[in-house]
């Protein structure tokens, strides 16, 4: 059995009124125009009023509260098919859309359900309706949805029904922002009804219900880890100029696994910032050294470790820059400096400031500049030196 705009269709019918217009229109319609398709596709696509919204409860939890147990639904927005038909109404006229069903009775699909205190499995061989519903539009064509729901619901047929023909509409974009809206979980009542109605975001409100803004819209605020991954960031690339190329390159490959900063994740993110700190500690005692030494002996150097040439960005790795730190200052008359005291206090520091960045959503520079009086930056951390010990751990134990 077949029906056309919901009225039974049987052996040699007097056809609805109309059918015959329809079709013939159909056949012998002129291209409808880029404006009309415009038009008509901005009309479909306009959200229905909030009064045409219900919500379907999915899933259901329970949670603990001060006042006792509380039950939970998980709500998923939709409409009632008399909202389409109303659209569609509206916007082609009642003689200018039409739509069929075709219904079936598929057998032998296996049915698993849960029941009982514990929810054991169940299985069961049941029959299910299957409603297929193509929506025609005059000069448009044709789109088709298919429903179906299992046989022993004495509703099954009427949901089948309603389900295959907004699928139809779905296509032609009726509707369609329905199933791009999130789930929400709503507190339920004794009768398994949310106790209050979800609100709609802005956008999935028809346009003469959005409110009318007179100055741009406020940007929303990142969560709080992106505000400190950013800084964060920054920070590795001004660092990663630094110390050059090849050092740049090691040190995000060996603590990062990455090759470029912004593939890092936030927890690797502050690890090789850290690292380029000491990194970039390291290059500036060398650029001290090599000032004392002169470029020609630094030159010799570098040939007689193998380097590709006596640039910074040749430094291929954090070794190489030991070695080359402990000649340039051993011949300058400055020997090496144990600075494992600083470089550990500075990332336990950078440590502990990330997490108050994280936690009370400021600037990690704001952080570190808070809990040592001023006394530290955060660009100046590369600068630390034994004498600044005293002063770092002060603000490690602010920051905890």
């Amino acid at each position: 059995m077949s029906y056309v705009n919901g009225a039974a269709m049987h052996e040699q019918p007097v056809p609805p009124i109309a059918t015959v217009p329809i079709m013939a229109a159909v056949a012998q319609s002129d291209t409808v125009s880029p404006d009309r398709i415009e038009q008509i596709r901005k009309q479909l696509l306009e959200p229905f009023d909030p009064s045409e919204i219900r919500w379907r409860v999915t899933a259901t939890s329970t949670q603990q509260s001060k006042n006792g147990t509380v039950k939970r639904g998980q709500l998923v927005a939709y409409a009632d098919q008399r909202a389409y038909t109303d659209r569609l109404n509206d916007v082609f006229g009642e003689w200018g859309w039409t739509r069929t069903y075709n219904v079936q009775v598929a057998q032998n699909f296996e049915r698993v359900t849960r029941q009982g205190p514990k929810g054991e499995k169940q299985t069961s061989i049941c029959a299910k309706v299957v409603v297929v519903s193509t929506v025609t539009v005059v000069g448009l064509g044709s789109h088709t949805g298919v429903g179906e729901e299992w046989a022993d619901d004495e509703n099954s047929a009427t949901r089948a029904e309603a389900q295959a023909f907004k699928r139809a509409c779905a296509c032609f974009g009726l509707g369609r922002y329905l199933y791009d809206l999130d789930k929400v979980w709503e507190d339920l009542n004794q009768h398994n009804q949310p106790v209050r109605t979800p609100n709609l975001p802005e956008w999935a409100l028809p346009s003469n219900l959005r409110p009318v803004r007179t100055t741009p819209p406020k940007q929303t605020p990142q969560p709080r880890q992106g505000v400190v991954r950013e800084e964060a960031l920054a920070q590795v690339k001004r660092l990663s100029e630094a110390v050059g190329l090849g050092l740049a390159k090691f040190t995000l490959q060996k603590f990062g696994g990455v090759t470029e900063p912004e593939k890092l994740g936030f927890t690797k993110l502050t690890i090789v910032m850290d690292k380029l700190t000491d990194v970039n500690r390291g290059v500036e005692r060398l650029r001290a050294a090599v000032a004392k030494i002169g470029d020609s002996r630094y030159a010799v150097m570098c040939q007689e470790m193998n380097l590709a040439s006596d640039s910074i960005d040749d430094i291929p790795s954090r070794d190489a820059l030991k070695g080359l730190l402990q000649r340039a200052e051993s011949e300058a008359g400055s020997p090496a400096t144990d600075c494992s005291q600083i470089d550990g206090a500075r990332g336990r520091l950078l440590q502990a400031a990330r997490k108050v960045a994280e936690r009370d959503r400021k600037r990690l520079a704001e952080v570190i500049a808070e809990a040592s009086g001023g006394r530290l930056s955060l660009d100046g951390l590369k600068d630390l030196s034994a004498g600044d010990l005293p002063a770092v751990e002060a603000a490690i134990q602010r920051l905890r």
